[in-house]
Order: C-alpha cells, then sequence, then structure tokens
C-alpha cells in the first residue's frame, strides 16, 4: 500500500509541500477530524485571527474514505472560527472524501491568502493551484457545473458570494447539495481567495479479504435494520418527529423544543415532493433526497430537503 500524504498549501507564496502522514498521528487522533484538529492547534494559536493569511482551513478524510466500508463517504472541514473565535468544524458526505482519500491525501492544509480568485486541483497525489477569477462572483451551482465541465470526473467543493463576502455562517459546498456548513468555514475560504477544491476520482486500492469479509458483514447488519428501511424511504426529515416527540425539535431560535404544527413539515408532509433517493458513495442506507415543485412561484428541483434545513426553517 502507498504512504498516504498530507499536503500542506500556501496560497500567498504558492507553493505546495507533501509530507508522509505520520502514522503515529493517525492512530493517537483517529479519523480525519482527531487528525486536522491536531494540525490546527499547532498551526494556529490563540493570536491568530481566524480570516487573517496565517490561519488555515484544512480538508480531510477519514481511516475509511475510499475504501467499500459502508457510510465512510464523509470529508472533514477544519478552522478555527470566524463566526465563534474558536475550534471550528464542519463535515460533509457525497464523494470529495473518498476521491480525497484514493487520490492518496489524508488531509489537504490551506494557508496564505492568493493574490486572485484561484481552486485548487488534486489528481493522484499531486495538487495545483488554477486561476478561478472567472468563478468568482458565482453560485456554488454554477461554479460546479462550470468546474465538471473542465473536469468531468471530479468531486467539487465551493463557495459562493455568502463565502466571497465574509458572511460569517456561509458554508461550503460539495456534490451539488452537500453543505459543511457548520461555524462559517465558506467566510474562511473567501479570505484566502479559494473559490473551490477539485477531486480527481480515481481507483481506489484493492482491500484486504480480511477486510473486505468485514465490510460485507456490516452492510449487511445496516441493510437488517428497522431504521435504514426509514431513512431510506424518508430520508433524514424522518428525524423532525422523533426530534419534536422528545422536545429536541430546535424552535424559535432555540427557545423551544416542540413545535403544534408537526404534521406540516415532517418527513410524511414533504413525501408529495419527493423525486427520487440518493445516496453517499458507496452508503447502503441511500437517505439523501431529491425533490421537485413542477410549477408556481417555487417551482425548482433541488436537494432535500434534509433535516437540518427543516428544523432551522421549520420550526
Amino acid at each position: 500500500m502507498n504512504t498516504r500524504k498530507t499536503c500542506y498549501v500556501d496560497l500567498s507564496a504558492r507553493t505546495i509541500e507533501l509530507v508522509d502522514t505520520p502514522t503515529e498521528m493517525i492512530g493517537s487522533y483517529l479519523g480525519g477530524r482527531g487528525y486536522a484538529a491536531s494540525i490546527l492547534y499547532d498551526l494556529v494559536g490563540k493570536e491568530v485571527e481566524p480570516e487573517s493569511q496565517e490561519s488555515a482551513v484544512i480538508l480531510s478524510s477519514g481511516l475509511f474514505s475510499g475504501t467499500p466500508w459502508p457510510a465512510a463517504a464523509r470529508y472533514h472541514l477544519t478552522f478555527r472560527s470566524p463566526l465563534t473565535g474558536i475550534y471550528g468544524y464542519a463535515n460533509a458526505g457525497g464523494k470529495l472524501g473518498p476521491y480525497l482519500a484514493t487520490c492518496g491525501f489524508d488531509a489537504i492544509v490551506v494557508q496564505g491568502r492568493a493574490e486572485s480568485p484561484v481552486y485548487l486541483l488534486v489528481d493522484k497525489r499531486s495538487i495545483r493551484i488554477e486561476s478561478a477569477k472567472e468563478l468568482w462572483g458565482k453560485t456554488t451551482g454554477e461554479t460546479e457545473a462550470l468546474l465538471h465541465a473542465k473536469h468531468p470526473d471530479a468531486a467539487v467543493a465551493s463557495i459562493g458570494p455568502a463565502g466571497e463576502n465574509g458572511v460569517l455562517f456561509a458554508s461550503v459546498m460539495n456534490d451539488g447539495g452537500r453543505a459543511a456548513a457548520r461555524t462559517g468555514g465558506g467566510a474562511v475560504f473567501g479570505s484566502k481567495n479559494l473559490k473551490a477544491v477539485v477531486v480527481i476520482q480515481n481507483r481506489p486500492e484493492p482491500s484486504p479479504k480480511e477486510f473486505l469479509i468485514e465490510t460485507r458483514a456490516a452492510s449487511r447488519k445496516i441493510l437488517a435494520h428497522p431504521a435504514t428501511a426509514s431513512y431510506h424511504r424518508w430520508g433524514t426529515p424522518i428525524l423532525v418527529d422523533v426530534k419534536n416527540y422528545v422536545g429536541d425539535l430546535p424552535t424559535k431560535n432555540m427557545q423551544l423544543g416542540q413545535v403544534p404544527f408537526v404534521d406540516r413539515i415532517n418527513a410524511e408532509s414533504l413525501e408529495r415532493y419527493k423525486e427520487k433517493t440518493e445516496g453517499c458513495l458507496g452508503c447502503p442506507i441511500r437517505c439523501a433526497r431529491v425533490s421537485r415543485i413542477d410549477e408556481g412561484r417555487y417551482r425548482c428541483r433541488t436537494a432535500g430537503p434534509e433535516y437540518e434545513t427543516v428544523d432551522a426553517f421549520g420550526g
């Protein structure tokens, strides 16, 4: 098996350094979140402002990313939050995490600020800094479409005008409707003139036979669980009824935990808009939704809505 890499990108100096990921670090800080938190702690002191050149934003894959292990498709985004001033992180599913792993990277650490808008192109243990001048000002949907035209076999994570303009809760969007949304990572991207990260699909390394046996057993166990069928049919909005029942549905800016109109915002009420369900790469649950409204002022075809959207804009 090839040695996995950690990449350090300085956008100010336009330098890229690849180092072998220290195996003892991966053992001590399990997963993409733990490893990236350790890097952030070492690089970004309390005196460093979140949106300064010295600050860092880190994209990391997980221990099982890029393997057939079920539900291992998430990637992690780590930074000092411009919203809170402290440790910030977010994660999202889709295919970007596995693609990052199959390119051979445990983490990409970005510091500095580019003179003009750029994106990172990741492919087969190499990273290039590319111009994104023509993408600046465009929405994440427009950005992803334009980058897919250049790089068809790729996963794209990007920001829109909110991140470009430093909105403190701006998210990084990937793979259509996936949102690494917590604590303002999009604003950190924007502060670095980093419009997007594009990761090319590569063939994963073959897994050991023993690992594949355990993978199949885990998948069977997940598929046999009754919750899997509910998530597959209804998507994550199935949680709305559960959260409301126990008093844990964020309501009225977190002042309450329940709503009397839950039947108007729960999974069943949204079912008439569902076109199909999808899933993250390699995940057997397939709880993602694609919704469609064919007429009227809200006519659209869109990802979701997911539970987090419903609790934020419903309750």
